[in-house]
């Protein structure tokens, strides 16, 4: 599968997009450094691309001063030149109530053009997304900016070894590599103080959208816990860990994201998660996490449910497994690869 890539303007800089596939529109904003050419070459993300684009059109696009964008950007990045460029490429792509998929600090745009114009946004997903970052102290995250002004090859190894833990010296070589193809030290310090002192916090409760919010348990980059602040905030979230621990969707196992949205993109909320399964898509969440050892109340609180709903998914799951206990219907599913 081939993208196209275009470029429309924002501030009098040309901002690159790519667009692959048919079908409704899922836009995937830029999110710290990009570079569109060679993400497509890297092959987890391009198997994920391609993947969506046979039922969709995918949308992305390179920050100014990033990627095939302008490298010298009209001005500093900020929140809303950010938005103003995902607003600019739905325009320019004709995508009309787009779905939005977020990735971390890509949050901060998605969120501001949800707020600002919420008919320009059907549906958006977070994928290892956060409001703030106060949980680094102020003077790790001006430092870790400074890191990747002054030693940006050493910087890019860093990250790219949070990003992907289980990754192997070849993978995060090459993953370096990328992030120094997509922007120069300046540029990726400059976008990184925006991603690290931003705050969502104040704004994300007039995000109408119905959101899913996705994020891995072991992700290092982005701990569990913001994705969890991230939905308490958003009056229509849904929340849902995840396994793995990479910080990048294309990473890692891809099977419970790939469930996670799909039930969310086509809302099957009585439809089996999986073909055969008895269990909705809800009941299959509950049994992934009953099965990883959770109590109804961590289950309640990784899903943003009350407990008593959590108790009455379990009983269904009981009813419709034919089994007495939790353990056994985590036992059985797993052997009927329902989860």
């Amino acid at each position: 599968m081939e993208q196209e890539i275009r470029f429309t303007e924002v501030d009098g800089g040309r901002v690159a997009y790519a667009t692959a596939g048919e079908g409704p529109d899922i836009v995937f904003p830029a999110a710290f450094v990009s570079h569109l050419e060679a993400e497509w070459e890297l092959a987890p993300a391009h198997r994920f691309y391609a993947r969506l684009a046979e039922t969709h059109r995918v949308i992305r696009y390179d920050r100014l001063g990033v990627g095939l964008s302008d490298r010298t950007p009209p001005r500093a990045p900020s929140i809303d030149l950010d938005a103003r460029s995902l607003a600019a490429v739905l325009a320019a792509t004709g995508a009309a109530r787009a779905t939005v998929f977020a990735t971390s600090c890509a949050v901060h745009a998605s969120a501001t053009l949800a707020a600002r114009s919420p008919e320009s946004v059907s549906r958006l997903v977070f994928f290892g997304g956060y409001a703030c970052r106060d949980d680094i102290p102020e003077t790790t995250r001006r430092s870790l900016v400074e890191f990747a002004r002054t030693n940006w090859p050493l910087a890019t190894q860093m990250f790219a070894g949070l990003h992907d833990p289980k990754a192997s010296r070849e993978e995060v070589d090459r993953f370096a590599r990328y992030l120094r193809t997509a922007a120069s030290p300046e540029a990726a310090a400059a976008w990184l103080e925006l991603d690290l002192f931003s705050d969502l916090r104040p704004l994300l409760p007039r995000v109408t959208a119905a959101a899913l919010v996705l994020h891995r348990r072991g992700d290092r980059t982005a701990p569990i816990a913001r994705g969890r602040e991230l939905a308490s905030l958003l009056p229509n979230a849904r929340f849902v860990a995840l396994r793995g621990d990479a910080h990048i969707p294309w990473l890692d196992d891809p099977r419970d994201l790939q469930r996670a949205l799909a039930g969310f993109l086509g809302d099957p909320e009585h439809v089996s998660a999986d073909d055969g399964s008895p269990l909705s898509r809800r009941e299959t969440e509950v049994l992934r996490l009953v099965s990883e050892g959770l109590s109804n109340r961590e289950i309640a609180s990784s899903l943003v449910l009350s407990e008593h709903t959590v108790h009455r998914h379990v009983a269904n799951i009981l009813r419709k497994l034919g089994q007495s206990t939790r353990a056994a219907a985590a036992a059985r599913a797993a052997r009927a690869g329902f989860v």
